[in-house]
């Protein structure tokens, strides 16, 4: 149980980290590498420095080194062989874990810092697709075992939220020269656009015209957009929560009954689209069990 913001349970520690609760007790019993407080009711907690600490153990450990020697290191020795170990084996896992401490502390400035550092060595892309979309994952999972609170979420989602806009309103604008545009919205209700800006981001990258409707798009909205619209049209919508999995086909169904003109193609991802049966969806409609999946058609339209 996560105690207080920055304050953690033994519980807490194997999550982030992945070492189990029983080996982090055996390190800090036999070597001394966390020193954790109590609380009035005789509670140990940890707090932000041992969350690093374990962090970095784990790290040096699951890439070859004894825990012994680990142990006899001094913080700063440590430190410079996490940094030393990541530039040569695994980059990318340190900088998550990094990104992990940043959103506990609420650290703006130091997420940033993370992240610039990674974009200006790898590129924009790769640090959505290997550094946004695997931390969010795993924030995922921290939040439905209570051991980060909703706000740590909305924090490194609004972070992103703004890295992506920002870079999709710095690419030059393109005037494309076809009669298809796309049209990206989610529907009533829906609220997680991270992957959304996303797709709208590499489709202006490469110069396809788009009209980004965002979050909880009423559906005769959709109708109206249509209506104004001359050409080949694509509808693209990512459904993480809403409408829920039971009423998927309805909602299909009842979007292409709205959308009825065969100049109208929609295309809708999410998880709970690999469930369906593939003689369930309309005709007209075509569905993605995933982003990637999504992403990679519209590679193939291009």
């Amino acid at each position: 149980m996560n105690l207080y913001p920055t304050k953690f349970g033994i519980r807490d520690l194997e999550e982030f980290s992945g070492v189990k609760a029983h080996t982090i007790r055996i390190w800090e019993k036999r070597y001394g590498l966390l020193a954790p407080d109590r609380t009035g009711t005789n509670i140990r907690y940890y707090g932000i420095d041992e969350l690093r600490v374990i962090m970095n153990v784990a790290f040096l450990n699951e890439h070859g080194h004894k825990i012994s020697r680990i142990a006899a290191m001094s913080p700063t020795e440590r430190e410079r062989l996490v940094r030393d170990t990541a530039s040569a084996k695994d980059p990318v896992q340190d900088m998550l874990n990094k990104l992990k401490i940043a959103m506990l502390a609420f650290d703006e400035a130091d997420f940033d810092r993370v992240t610039s550092l990674f974009e200006q060595e790898h590129g924009f892309r790769a640090m959505v697709e290997q550094l946004y979309v695997p931390l969010l994952e795993r924030i995922g999972v921290l939040w439905q075992t209570n051991a980060i609170c909703p706000a740590h979420e909305h924090f490194v989602s609004n972070i992103i939220r703004q890295r992506l806009i920002a870079a999709t309103g710095a690419l030059p604008r393109t005037d494309a020269t076809d009669d298809r545009t796309y049209i990206l919205y989610l529907p009533e209700n829906e609220i997680h656009e991270l992957g959304l800006l996303y797709v709208n981001y590499l489709m202006r990258a490469r110069g396809d015209r788009t009209i980004y409707l965002g979050q909880s798009v009423p559906e005769d909205d959709l109708r109206q957009v249509a209506s104004n619209r001359a050409g080949e049209l694509y509808f693209i919508s990512v459904l993480t929560t809403h409408p829920v999995v039971s009423e998927v086909p309805a909602f299909l169904e009842r979007l292409r009954a709205l959308l009825p003109d065969r100049r109208i193609t929609l295309l809708v991802a999410g998880a709970q689209l690999a469930r369906l049966e593939p003689d369930s969806t309309p005709a007209g409609v075509r569905t993605y069990g995933s982003l990637n999946a999504l992403l990679s058609a519209l590679h193939e339209l291009h």
